[in-house]
């Protein structure tokens, strides 16, 4: 058993740190970390499965079972030095659809809240959250509205891009301004870093990734959504120097989507998703948890990935192991989890 101790019990310069990386919009797991090893994977996905191809699979094989989204590339070497912990099927319970609701359940408020349990870990920690303003919500909606619409004139409705003003191909605005997204995520992953391998600085920082709500092309959405996503966590843990022995980086996302395409070549809201755990303290190198898996009678509601990890229970093993908060203050800072049993093995150093 874990002893609960101090908040302040080790040295600045031995304090665990964390980073929570929020993918806004519900992030496909099957996509993302997609299990060729399942035998209904090509029948759901056929060449959308990102497997067809031998040399992707081949190349960013994590093991027998699953392979990794070839825009998630650069994480392939933290995995193989069990610097990366995959959680497939991972959901809030008795949460629905909503982003809303989801994001209240996950946070136990908005993301940006200021009675949420990051802020509320950090006061207990006895700092401030390390946070940046808000990302650029609206790169969901633009997409939706420019792929269901391709004479749409992009440039009229995002000003950054009047460069382009006239044209009405939707790619390149697209690319243009998920290029600039991806740009800012990787500047304040960097800064992030920086901040939290500060002596006496914060202990906990939070970013925030848009992108993920993929109803229409998810194809090459989500492919810059996850480009954007490993070429931050890089930066970030190229930046964070020695502190990244000490350091966790979760990586959560409101729910999953569903299985089956839809008619629009994306998918609609689901259940279960993938929690990503990286960092030096991690205990990484496996993808850890039971498949659902994606046979008819597997698929909950006969559409979506299965939950069999609360992920709250996640988040709490993150306060309590690696943070090192005591149970007492994890039921004040996180109510939702107090009836949860934290998730166990998913740091080197938990006990």
């Amino acid at each position: 058993m874990l002893r609960p101790i101090a908040a302040r019990a080790e040295p600045a310069a031995c304090e665990p740190k964390l980073l929570l990386v929020f993918l806004r919009g519900g992030l496909d797991c099957v996509a993302a970390i997609p299990p060729f090893g399942d035998p209904e994977l090509l029948t759901l996905r056929e060449a959308q499965a990102l497997v067809n191809e031998e040399g992707a699979t081949e190349t960013l094989k994590l093991d027998g079972f699953f392979a990794l989204h070839p825009a998630l590339a650069p994480l392939l070497s933290y995995f193989n030095a069990g610097e990366l912990l995959i959680v497939p099927g991972t959901a809030i319970a008795g949460v629905e659809r909503s982003h809303a609701v989801s994001e209240f359940a996950l946070f136990g408020s908005d993301f940006d809240g200021l009675t949420g349990w990051p802020r509320l870990a950090s006061l207990a920690l006895g700092t401030e959250p390390w946070r940046i303003g808000p990302a650029d919500r609206s790169i969901d909606l633009i997409s939706d509205l420019a792929w269901g619409n391709p004479l749409l004139d992009l440039a009229l409705l995002s000003p950054e891009q009047a460069q382009v003003g006239g044209s009405k191909c939707v790619e390149d605005p697209l690319a243009q301004r998920s290029l600039c997204q991806a740009a800012r995520f990787t500047c304040a992953a960097t800064r992030a870093a920086q901040a939290l391998a500060t002596e006496g600085g914060p202990r906990i920082a939070t970013l925030e990734l848009p992108g993920f709500d993929t109803h229409i092309s998810q194809g090459v959405r989500l492919a810059r959504a996850l480009k954007a996503l490993a070429d931050g966590l890089v930066s970030f843990a190229e930046a964070s120097g020695t502190a990244w022995n000490r350091t966790v980086v979760l990586v959560v996302t409101e729910f999953g989507r569903a299985v089956p395409f839809n008619a629009d070549g994306g998918t609609d809201h689901g259940t279960a998703s993938v929690t990503f755990l990286m960092g030096g303290a991690v205990a990484g190198g496996r993808v850890g948890n039971q498949w659902p898996g994606l046979a008819p009678s597997q698929l909950r509601g006969g559409t979506d990935l299965a939950a069999t990890t609360d992920l709250r229970a996640i988040i709490k093993a993150v306060l309590i192991e690696h943070l090192r908060l005591p149970d007492r203050t994890v039921a004040k800072v996180f109510p939702s989890a107090a009836e949860l049993p934290a998730s166990i093995g998913l740091f080197r150093d938990a006990g």
